[in-house]
């Protein structure tokens, strides 16, 4: 009797050690509340003489970011990213350059503006926290149409819930003669 005590209570232990202990984080309650994301979908950039489209995988946490966008079938990867010291890096092709600002180290290269720092706010609805900034809403749903902030106007033409929130879809940045337009397929949310 007391040897199958003992080995009911050996078995019970080596259960509950080699259980996987799942860490549940509960979902954001508001848009605001989003400390990390992780979004996939297409960008489209245009100038006047330019347009490059691909599609892109962006993770962005509380210390920085990863945004990578490769065109057709892989072809021409570019990757812009913010670690912990808050110096950003822009790798494509043979190329590697690093400085304090996303934006200006894409226009230094390419010649076009993409507003990382911006357009991480924008693509989940929200106006950048550091200027000022003018919101419309549709009458009807009440979710957000545009934001324009920092002379780009964002229109936003869709939204998805993820986990009870609404998130943006599609939409479209726009400061002449630069037009970026997202179309978001993936959410991930914490």
């Amino acid at each position: 009797m007391i040897r199958a005590f003992f080995l009911l209570c050996i078995t019970i232990l080596i259960t509950a050690c080699s259980t996987n202990s799942k860490v549940v984080v509960p979902a954001p309650e508001s848009v605001d509340a989003i400390t990390q994301w992780q979004t996939s979908g297409r960008v489209g950039i245009r100038t006047d003489e330019d347009a490059i489209s691909g599609n892109f995988n962006w993770q962005h946490n509380p210390t920085g970011f990863n945004l990578v966008i490769s065109g057709p079938f892989g072809q021409g990867t570019t990757k812009i990213y913010q670690d912990e010291s808050q110096l950003v890096t822009l790798e494509y092709k043979d190329t590697k350059a690093t400085g304090p600002d996303s934006q200006r180290l894409l226009e230094q290269h390419f010649g076009w503006q993409f507003p990382v720092k911006q357009i991480a706010y924008w693509a989940r609805g929200l106006a950048e926290p550091n200027s000022a900034a003018a919101f419309s809403y549709n009458v009807d749903t009440q979710l957000l149409e545009e934001i324009a902030q920092d002379g780009w106007i964002v229109k936003y033409k869709e939204f998805t819930q993820v986990e009870g929130l609404d998130l943006p879809r599609k939409l479209q940045a726009i400061k002449a003669p630069f037009r970026v337009n997202l179309i978001i397929n993936d959410w991930s949310i914490q």
